[in-house]
C-alpha cells in the first residue's frame, strides 16, 4: 500500500509531497507565475510571544511581523516560517531580538489588515471562532496539513462565507505554563449573531480541514467546537 501523503511543508517528513515545477515545463506558465498574484484581501502575520508576568495585557503579548497582499510574497513568507510538527520535537518557535535574547512564540497568527487578533477589536468582539485541539498522537504531518489548509483556504477566498473571517491563530499548547498537550487551529470569524453565515462557515471549514493533498476528502476530519467573543465568552 502506497504510504499516505499530507499537505506538509516540513523537510525532515518523509510523507511529504513533491511541490517541485518539473524542469521541462512550459516556460510561459512560469512566466505567467513570476507576475504578482494579488490576494482579494492584505493579510498581517502577527507572533503572540510568551508572556513576561501575570499583568501583562494579551495586546502588549501580540507583535505584528509582515504584511502582504500577493500570493508570491506570501510565498516568501510561509517558506521560511517552521511547520506545526516541528513543535512536536520538543521545539519551540523562536523570535530573535535585535536587542535582546530570543523570545517564544506562543501564537502564530494571521489576520486581515486592519484587524488585530484580539476579542477587543470592534470587528472581533461580536464574532467568535471555531477552534479544534490536535494531539501529537495524530502525527505531525497531518497536523501540518489541517494548518495549510486552514491558512491557504483563508486567504485565498474559498471558504463559503470566506468575508466573514477575520484571521486564523495556531496556538502551541505543548508547552508553556497552561500546557495542553495539543497544538490548536482557530478560525475567526465576525458577526456570531449570524447562525445561519457562522454555520455555513463551520461547515466549509470542516470541508477544507478534510480535503486531502489530491483533492480527495477524509471521512475522519476534525470537529471544531465554536467559541463566541465579547460578553458572551472568556478569555
Amino acid at each position: 500500500m502506497a504510504q499516505s501523503q499530507f499537505l506538509s511543508f516540513n523537510e525532515q517528513l518523509n510523507n511529504r509531497p513533491n511541490f517541485s515545477i518539473p524542469d521541462d515545463d512550459d516556460a510561459a506558465i512560469i512566466e505567467a507565475l513570476q507576475q504578482p498574484l494579488e490576494l482579494k484581501d492584505k493579510w498581517v502575520l502577527w507572533e503572540q510571544v510568551v508572556s513576561e508576568g501575570k499583568n501583562e495585557k494579551f495586546a502588549d503579548a501580540c507583535r505584528k511581523v509582515t504584511k502582504f497582499n500577493t500570493v508570491q510574497d506570501f510565498w516568501g513568507i510561509w517558506n521560511g516560517m517552521p511547520q506545526p510538527s516541528e513543535l512536536l520535537e520538543q521545539k519551540r518557535i523562536m523570535r530573535d531580538q535585535p536587542n535582546g535574547p530570543s523570545v517564544a512564540i506562543d501564537a502564530v497568527m494571521i489576520f486581515k489588515e486592519g484587524i488585530a487578533p484580539q476579542w477587543e477589536d470592534p470587528v472581533n468582539a461580536a464574532g467568535g471562532h471555531f477552534q479544534i485541539q490536535l494531539k501529537p498522537q495524530i502525527g505531525g504531518a497531518q497536523i501540518d496539513e489541517y494548518w495549510n489548509n486552514a491558512v491557504l483556504a483563508m486567504i485565498g477566498g474559498t471558504m463559503d462565507c470566506h468575508e466573514n473571517i477575520t484571521g486564523v491563530r495556531l496556538v502551541d499548547k505543548l508547552s508553556g505554563p497552561k500546557v495542553q498537550n495539543a497544538i490548536r487551529i482557530e478560525l475567526w470569524f465576525t458577526k456570531f449573531s449570524d447562525t445561519g453565515q457562522v454555520n455555513k462557515l463551520k461547515k466549509s471549514f470542516e470541508d477544507c480541514m478534510a480535503t486531502k493533498v489530491d483533492g480527495s476528502k477524509s471521512a475522519g476530519g476534525p470537529k471544531p467546537d465554536v467559541k463566541p467573543h465579547g460578553s458572551m465568552g472568556k478569555h
